[in-house]
Parts: structure tokens; sequence; C-alpha cells
């Protein structure tokens, strides 16, 4: 076996971005998979986000769609109770956990802001990211989720695809947990393809640099990855 050359120190994400984009397809097209793609709110971004918690996106879209048919305005989620909002997303598992997170979720927003909206956070990133991490339920990368899809700003959301990625592609420490490496590589990448490398880097991790038996040898990033081998 022969490995390929190292990767940099600091890695070239313009080139990252070239090469998944030439072998994944664009970016917009491959989130319309993922209910944050379906969304029309930054507060239903952080519901939906919630529901892709430990699932595949086909189960979560599937509970997203079925919630927005029940609940066209979020506030008659919470009239309809935690039973009831439970069967709605049954789709995406783990239903009666994810109804009451949920359901605390929008009451809160509901009592810090007198709606069931985020708007107010929109043009303070610094506050903005303290008030989603604050929210029970809610972690550093469904809080990025909701700033980077939510808001439009660079946050750099850290899934469990992403961060086997980044460990093998020697971009950070083998150790290091996913809240640390956004804080990382979060400002290595440039703004304007933060939300694609996102999204490219969740389907490379889906379609090749899987958990198990990575498909190096087709890989689009083989070349930069230092832990790829070929025949």
């Amino acid at each position: 076996m022969k490995k390929r050359k190292q990767a940099g120190n600091r890695p070239d994400f313009m080139k990252v971005h070239q090469l998944l984009t030439q072998s994944l397809g664009e970016a917009d097209k491959l989130h319309q998979s993922s209910p944050l793609a379906h969304c029309r709110t930054s507060l239903e971004i952080l519901v939906a986000t919630m529901l892709t918690q430990a699932t595949s996106d086909r189960n979560a879209l599937t509970a997203w769609h079925r919630f927005q048919k029940a609940y066209p305005r979020l506030e008659l989620a919470v009239e309809a109770g935690a039973d009831a909002l439970a069967e709605v997303i049954r789709p995406a598992g783990m239903a009666a956990q994810r109804s009451r997170a949920i359901l605390a979720v929008l009451n809160k927003v509901r009592e810090d802001f007198g709606d069931y909206s985020l708007d107010n956070l929109a043009d303070d990133p610094e506050r903005a990211w303290q008030y989603l991490t604050a929210l029970p339920g809610v972690g550093p990368k469904t809080a990025a989720c909701t700033m980077l899809f939510g808001f439009h700003h660079p946050f750099f959301p850290v899934d469990v695809h992403i961060e086997r990625i980044v460990k093998r592609m020697g971009w950070v420490q083998p150790k290091m947990p996913p809240a640390e490496i956004q804080a990382v590589i979060g400002p290595m990448i440039p703004a304007h393809i933060v939300a694609d490398l996102h999204i490219l880097l969740l389907n490379l991790g889906r379609k090749y640099c899987r958990p198990t038996r990575p498909d190096c040898a087709h890989c689009p990033l083989s070349g930069e990855c230092p832990g790829a081998e070929f025949a």
C-alpha cells in the first residue's frame, strides 16, 4: 500500500470546497434533503435542527414536513401539547423526548421575547450564541446551525460526520471535542463558503468518509488526506 501526500498544517479550504463541489455537486442542491432548507424563520431552523439530532436527514425531513402541516404556526404546537406533538414528529425517533425538548424551547422563547421569534437576536451574534446555548436541550452544534442557517452568521456546525473527517484529515487533534473543533476550524474558513463547506463535508462523510470501511479510493479528498491509502 502507498500513502498519499500529507495535508499541510493550514487547510486550503477553498481547494477543499472546489474538490467537493466538483465531486458531490452544488451545496444548495444537496441541502434540499435537510429540513433546514425548508424553514421560514430562525426559530423554525432551531426546531428543525433539534429534529435532526441522532437520526437521518430523511427521517428528520419527513418529521419536519409533518410538523409544518400540523402546525403552520409554532404556537399551535404548544397548544397541541407534548403527546400530540410526539405523534407528529415520530418519524424522527425519540418522539417523546424530542417533543418535550421542543416545547421547552418554544415556551422559553415566548417567555423571554413575548413571541415565538428569535428576531431580537439576529444582529447580535455574541448575545445570540449565549442565548441559544443556554436553552434546554440545545448544544453547540444545534446552536451553530441556527446561527449559520437562521441568522446567516459564519458559524461552522460540527456533527459526527464532520468531526470524523476533520480528525482524519489532520486538521485538529484526535481527541478534540466537537465544540472546540467548531471554535478552532470555523474562523479559519472564508466566511462566504462556511455554509457550503458544512453541507459538503456532511455529505462527504455519508458517502465516502464513513465511520467504518471508508471509501478512500474514490474520495475526492484522498489526495489531501494524510490517512488515505490506495493500491
